[in-house]
């Protein structure tokens, strides 16, 4: 997670249709002014629209869908980890 894009909305794209609707992500993401980076991720099919502010990514999913990631997603899987091995 980057510091200064912690809101995070991870979306499934189909080969098919990605080109499109990443098309029509940052058609919307400029109409608003609002800035953003697409960001890859390890599962096939799978990225992160990764925003500023808290109010962008949940506009963003309200009007794209996917699944919000929390914003200590990093702290948690640390904490896990460090759960683990004691």
């Amino acid at each position: 997670m980057t510091a200064h894009w912690p809101h995070q909305v991870e979306l499934k794209l189909d080969k098919v249709s990605a080109a499109e609707r990443l098309r029509r992500i940052e058609a919307w993401c400029t109409d608003w002014q609002i800035g953003f980076r697409v960001i890859g991720t390890r599962a096939e099919g799978v990225i992160r629209v990764a925003f500023e502010e808290a109010r962008f990514a949940r506009g963003f999913h309200a009007h794209f869908g996917g699944v919000i990631a929390p914003a200590n997603e990093l702290e948690i899987v640390l904490a896990a980890d460090a759960a683990e091995v004691h």
